[in-house]
């Protein structure tokens, strides 16, 4: 028997599984303050990897208000989890909530003027920017990761339109569809990286170093 399979299946099944309260308070905070956050499924699918990864040091570019950084936390509480963000208002809410954690540090700044700074090498990282700026922040992260580290890109789908026609997708992110696709491309061509697309909320692109 043939079975139809979609994202959405995927998602609306995934619904149904497991609890939603690991990061209510957060995810609320977010919303009430009328910011993105990364959603439960996406949370968990972090956590796992994390888990399993065990990075003893690990990047989060773009963290917002800190959903993406609970869900790297949470995966392996004893990394040492360096947090970017250049938005002031969202620091300040990241600094007070995470305020007792010893391993976290935070830095108010661009994703890739930190790259451009920082000698630390990472076994991790996750990545939630400007699409666009996704294939440049890739060329400065890649240098900073150790042998078998694992990098996350958040919503590599762009709501699905990467996977539909130019002429199909809504005129405001066209340009974000051809730089967002043809980075995919670029990921999946190259022989050095395993590369995988997990299928959950806006989708994330998995990469790690051969």
């Amino acid at each position: 028997m043939n079975v139809s399979f979609s994202p959405t299946i995927c998602e609306d099944f995934l619904n149904k599984l497991g609890s939603k309260s690991d990061y209510e308070a957060l995810r609320q905070a977010a919303k009430n303050l009328g910011v993105p956050s990364l959603e439960e499924n996406a949370c968990s699918a972090v956590t796992n990897i994390v888990s399993i990864k065990q990075p003893a040091k690990s990047i989060d570019i773009g963290c917002g208000i800190g959903v993406s950084s609970m869900a790297v936390l949470k995966g392996f509480p004893y990394t040492h989890l360096t947090a970017v963000d250049g938005n002031l208002e969202r620091g300040l809410f990241f600094q007070n909530y995470f305020k007792d954690y010893k391993n976290v540090s935070y830095y108010q700044m661009r994703g890739e003027q930190f790259l451009k700074t920082t000698e630390e090498k990472y076994d991790f990282a996750f990545i939630d920017t400007v699409k666009r700026e996704y294939s440049g922040i890739w060329q400065l992260l890649k240098p900073r990761l150790n042998k078998n580290a694992c990098v996350i890109f958040d919503d590599i789908l762009i709501y699905g339109y990467v996977m539909c026609q130019e002429a199909e997708t809504p005129y405001k992110y066209q340009s974000n569809r051809r730089e967002v696709l043809n980075f995919i491309y670029e990921i999946f061509e190259d022989d050095t990286l395993n590369a995988q697309i997990i299928p959950v909320n806006g989708g994330l692109l998995s990469i790690s170093l051969k």
